[in-house]
């Protein structure tokens, strides 16, 4: 009886390590707030109801306290199988617009000549990381929250893709088993009814990406000017086509300035969101408001460093020099004295010259009547 006894704490103890997974997650809704600036609003997915999981939520707007239907049940097992013992996964929502396709091929896949009816409607993106799981679902959220006994949203999973391997450790020359999965379900009955027999109308295709290092490009360039007392203008920092989207980080440097040969730079500081390119690779810019400038800063330089796990150790950057009006070449002030200064003597010389031109032309018409 021991080693029946045995297999059973076995059994037990792996059931107490993968629990049923978390009923609640807590996300963010990213939006673009336009200027390249993010905002960021709570919102939360109950993922099954338990005795105490419907509980009223009066920090989020119930259109983001979201209850998920998954007829497909991907979504939900993939956090059946969570470890008890992992950390929260990171969760992020945005807003998604079905666009038309295209190329050419995806044509095939749905008898309508163009979009259905069926993807009407608000549809949010959610992107689920954790060191065990990774995954994307496509939510088509219901028009107005209900009330049940807790005011929320009903949102259902379309459509969800996930891998239990999202970082892949491969020694050379061995083999690797990729883990992938999708599940598609029609938003409506209405459109499952349209459907072909067969695969779901989607297409999977496979990409083997290298780490791509990020070009880096400061705007404005070379130089930016402020008055003493004056906030330079907005500085953008392009990080463009690299790859993978995880461990950047942007910094920000005020170099030369009076406090020593480096400092960080101050000022309000945002990055926008990624965009994705056809290659795979990603890009973003980072912001950067400097705060008002003094004499003394003149002549300093500000850097963006950029690092990514496929540059060296120090980054990669790119800065724009800093010049205080008045202190290098005639200032704004100076250059509007001279245009003024300038226009005077213009008009003074031109009214000599009519008092020259009417005084001659009075004594001729003095002498002609004498003669």
């Amino acid at each position: 009886m021991k080693p029946l006894s045995l297999l059973l704490a076995v059994a037990l103890g792996f059931g107490t390590a993968v629990s049923a997974g978390p009923a609640v997650i807590e996300c963010w809704l990213v939006e673009d707030a336009g200027r390249g600036q993010l905002t960021k609003k709570p919102a939360a997915l109950l993922l099954r109801q338990g005795a105490e999981s419907l509980l009223p939520r009066p920090d989020l707007d119930p259109e983001l306290y979201l209850k998920v239907h998954d007829p497909a049940g991907a979504l939900l097992a993939a956090f059946r199988r969570y470890p008890r013992d992992a950390p929260a996964p990171r969760c992020e929502l945005s807003r998604y617009v079905p666009f038309p396709a295209s190329a050419n091929w995806v044509s095939v896949l749905t008898p309508e000549q163009s979009c259905p009816r069926a993807l009407d409607g608000t549809w949010l993106m959610v992107s689920i990381s954790s060191p065990v799981l990774s995954l994307s679902s496509l939510l088509r959220r219901e028009s107005e929250p209900q009330l049940e006994p807790a005011l929320i949203t009903m949102a259902t999973a379309v459509l969800t893709v996930l891998t239990h391997t999202p970082t892949p450790r491969i020694r050379l020359g061995e083999d690797a088993l990729l883990d992938l999965s999708f599940a598609y379900m029609p938003p409506t009955p209405k459109a499952a009814t349209c459907l072909a027999p067969g695969p779901p109308p989607f297409g999977l295709e496979w990409r083997r990406q290298h780490q791509e290092p990020p070009t880096v490009s400061l705007t404005p360039a070379p130089l930016v000017w402020a008055a003493p007392g004056e906030a330079p203008p907005e500085l953008l920092c392009l990080v463009s086509h690299f790859y993978p989207s995880d461990s950047l980080k942007v910094e920000w440097e005020l170099r030369g300035g009076p406090e020593g040969s480096f400092q960080k730079a101050e000022g309000q500081r945002w990055l926008s969101a990624l965009r994705h390119h056809s290659d795979g690779s990603v890009s973003l810019s980072a912001h950067l408001q400097p705060p008002p400038v003094t004499t003394r800063q003149h002549g300093a330089r500000y850097a963006c460093r950029v690092h990514h796990p496929s540059l060296p150790a120090l980054g990669r950057s790119a800065e724009v020099t800093l010049q205080v009006a008045g202190l290098s070449g005639p200032s704004l002030e100076d250059g509007v004295g001279l245009f003024l200064s300038a226009f005077l003597i213009l008009g003074l010389v031109k009214a000599l010259g009519w008092a020259a031109a009417y005084q001659a032309t009075s004594k001729d018409s003095t002498e002609k009547k004498t003669q």
